[in-house]
Parts: C-alpha cells; sequence; structure tokens
C-alpha cells in the first residue's frame, strides 16, 4: 500500500469514528504512520481529505448500482442485481454507513452527500417508471417503492448493533446477511409482479 493509501485508510477509519469535526490532520498522520506534510502535498488539507474518502465511496457506489441497472435481463433482474451491488456495497464499507449517516444529519458535506443519493436514486426511479407507466403515481408509486426498498436496506446496517440485541445474532455475519439479501429479493419479486398487476 502508498502512501497516499495508507492516509485514505486511517483517515477512512478516523471520520467514520468521530466524524469530520472530531478529526485533524495530526490524528490521520499519526494513525496512517506519516506526517501532515504528507498530508497536506496529496490533498491539501482536511477538507480535501475528507472530499478524496467521500469521492472514492460515492464513485464504487455509483457504478456498482449503474452496472447492475443497465446490465442484461429485465427490470425485475436488473433490479435485484442493484440490491445486490448496493448490499455487497455496503457489507465491504462498513465505515461509508458511519460518515454518511452523520453527514445526512447535519455534516458540513450533507449538500454533497445529497447530490450523491439523489443522482443514484433519480437513475433508478427512472427506469421503474419506464417500464411501469403506472408507477408515476398511486400508492405503488416508483418513489415510494424506492424509498421503501432503500430504507428496508440502509436500516439494516445503520442498525445492527440494535438488530444485534434484538435477534441475539451477528447481522452483520455472512450467513444472516445472505438471508437478508434473499429477503431483499424476495420482496422485490413481490413488489414488481404488483406492478406487473395493476
Amino acid at each position: 500500500m502508498n502512501t497516499k493509501e495508507k492516509i485514505i485508510k486511517a483517515a477512512d477509519l478516523l471520520f467514520s469514528q468521530g466524524g469530520y469535526d472530531a478529526i485533524s490532520t495530526r490524528d490521520v498522520a499519526e494513525i496512517s504512520n506519516t506526517n501532515r506534510a504528507l498530508i497536506n502535498y496529496y490533498f491539501k488539507n482536511k477538507e480535501g481529505l475528507f472530499e478524496s474518502v467521500l469521492n472514492r465511496y460515492f464513485a464504487s457506489l455509483s457504478d456498482a448500482i449503474e452496472n447492475a441497472l443497465l446490465g442484461e435481463g429485465d427490470l425485475k433482474a436488473r433490479l435485484i442485481n442493484v440490491v445486490a451491488a448496493y448490499m455487497d456495497f455496503l457489507k465491504k464499507n462498513r465505515n461509508y454507513v458511519r460518515i454518511v449517516q452523520r453527514e445526512i444529519n447535519g455534516g458540513k458535506y450533507m449538500d454533497r452527500v445529497n447530490q450523491h443519493m439523489i443522482h443514484n436514486f433519480r437513475i433508478v426511479l427512472k427506469a421503474i417508471r419506464e417500464a411501469y407507466p403506472k408507477t408515476r403515481s398511486g400508492v405503488l408509486a416508483a418513489e415510494h417503492v424506492l424509498i421503501s426498498v432503500y430504507g428496508m436496506i440502509i436500516t439494516y446496517f445503520t442498525c445492527s448493533d440494535i438488530l444485534e440485541k434484538l435477534l441475539d445474532t451477528n447481522p452483520m455475519s455472512e450467513e444472516n446477511i445472505q438471508a437478508r439479501e434473499k429477503h431483499m429479493f424476495k420482496m422485490i419479486d413481490v413488489v414488481i409482479n404488483e406492478f406487473a398487476n395493476s
């Protein structure tokens, strides 16, 4: 791992633990076993470093969602692929959830996070509305379905500590994540069948 990667990895961990305001470049330098001059060289300042952490996540997630949505198969298969890609991303990037949730709730980068999320929501929303014109309004309006599916996925990761106590099992185990994924696939199947029959 090169120096720049070490700095980003340390920043990612620290920002997920304490948030943007609680972390200094000195903290990052200490954890990455580098120095502040190198952080300034690669990222200019703490803001540049935080933006680099966010941008890496956003690029990776947007690519995963767009590739899944624009892939082969009917819309149901592609939406299942989107759910799988999103859950796989969250499973592999546990710090992302902490960082983004903190920013959504009034952090300095709230607008930047919102822009990213809106971009991803819009491409999925457009695909649903085009494939199923009846979802443009009504009880199965695409925006409500999308919000519900998003909530079912993200809540599993953001509330994993609560779920562990509630279910008396580690929700982040591979077995439990696979079970959750299968449940989400079934939910997509049910919703798409409703789209087709409404």
